[in-house]
């Protein structure tokens, strides 16, 4: 024994999807303003064709959300005319207005854990309820996690430098500094022969030595 709730300003006809595969121990209870013309002809008839139970609730307007404060007194009644019922029956609201959440939350807190909402009555039935908990966020990683996390990478193997054959090159030679000044030759004190005898030849002895011409 299951109890559906439709949002009808919500989800239309869309949210009725699944009402003729429901048993005709579940009740079914579409909330729609009196001026609501959504509902076609083909959707009339597979109501009228449901096992269920199916109720319209005519909602009394004037005020904002008038609708879902309604809807939520409607399930809050059954719910206590329902309590200790074994097995307990759930339920769902069928509407995709997360508004309703918070108040499921506040019952799920006061110990009434059969209450849930779904978009559809064949997403309720499929166990496809919306407004779950979100799950928790990843802790975002630090530096020193990635670091830990990344894998190191082995150094590659160095190759082994074959031994040379060629004889190991000697020291350069060491050059003479740029600040050592060269050793200069010390001049002779004996005056050259060919000068000193080219001045103490005289006149006389030149002409003496020089060969007569024939």
């Amino acid at each position: 024994m299951n109890y559906y709730y439709i949002d009808f300003e919500n989800v239309k006809t869309a949210g009725l999807k699944g009402v003729d595969a429901l048993p005709s121990s579940d009740t079914v209870k579409i909330f729609a303003k009196g001026g609501s013309d959504q509902m076609k002809f083909n959707d009339i008839k597979t109501l009228m064709a449901a096992k269920a139970t199916v109720t319209i609730e005519d909602v009394v307007t004037g005020t904002k959300n008038a609708l879902d404060f309604q809807l939520l007194t409607d399930l809050m009644i059954d719910c206590v005319k329902r309590a200790g019922m074994s097995p307990a029956p759930k339920f769902v609201i069928i509407s995709a207005d997360h508004g309703y959440d918070p108040a499921i939350t506040q019952m799920k807190k006061r110990g009434v854990n059969n209450v849930y909402r779904a978009t559809t009555i064949k997403d309720a039935e499929n166990g496809n309820f919306a407004g779950k908990e979100p799950k928790q966020p990843r802790a975002k990683k630090t530096t020193d996690d990635k670091k830990e996390e990344k894998p190191r990478k082995k150094a590659a193997p160095k190759a082994d430098t074959p031994a040379s054959d060629a004889p190991v090159a000697s020291a350069a030679k060491t050059e003479p500094s740029k600040t050592q000044k060269p050793e200069q030759k010390q001049p002779s004190s004996r005056p050259s022969r060919r000068r000193v005898h080219s001045r103490t030849i005289n006149k006389d002895d030149k002409n003496a030595t020089e060969t007569p011409k024939k």
